[in-house]
């Protein structure tokens, strides 16, 4: 079983919502909380460790930690908090210092009419960042909450897989090749 570590950004709602299905709403943002789960992701079965990161004011040290211990990053921001938003990039600048896997998401979809970022805002953030883009409200799905949770596990697999030998790959597809062919001569027209 494959072993993952994950960093989420003062999310604990996510974090419960994602491991529990249950939405909390009240939890101390001050502490940092590890938590531990399996999934099936594709087949394939993972252990996760998901650091609930307390991140407010001066949060540089256990930032840097956080950091290298993690292999994915689930950054999440308010709609209703553009502050929240303007962090991003920040946080990102030095996530790339180390490592690429990466989701954005936008949380508290369900609440419109206090909305300060728009989606589209979200999503060219999300491109400019070259990462995965989710717009979601914990308290309101748990599925969108498994989506972006195994959205950024796909990542992390895929980043820790082996690339494929080129020259074991050119050939496999030259012999599928010269098998086609042949196929086709003793095929009578």
């Amino acid at each position: 079983m494959l072993q993952i570590s994950l960093c989420l950004f003062v999310s604990a709602a996510l974090c419960v919502r994602f491991i529990t299905r249950r939405f909390i709403g009240e939890y101390d943002h001050k502490k940092e909380v590890t938590y531990r789960c399996s999934r099936v992701v594709d087949q394939e079965a993972v252990d996760l460790e998901i650091l609930d990161l307390a991140c407010k004011d001066n949060c540089a040290a256990s930032l840097e930690a956080s950091l290298r211990w993690a292999d994915g990053f689930l950054l999440l921001y308010s709609i209703t908090q553009r502050l929240s938003f303007l962090e991003v990039p920040r946080l990102k600048k030095l996530i790339d210092q180390t490592k690429q896997s990466l989701v954005l998401v936008a949380n508290k979809a369900d609440l419109e009419i206090g909305r300060e970022v728009t989606t589209e805002e979200g999503q060219r953030l999300a491109k400019d960042l070259r990462c995965g883009f989710r717009e979601l409200s914990v308290a309101e799905s748990f599925l969108a909450v498994e989506a972006a949770g195994s959205q950024l596990i796909r990542l992390v697999l895929d980043q820790q897989r082996p690339l494929p030998d080129r020259r074991s790959y050119m050939l496999t597809v030259r012999h599928a090749l010269t098998r086609k062919l042949t196929r086709s001569k003793t095929m009578q027209w």
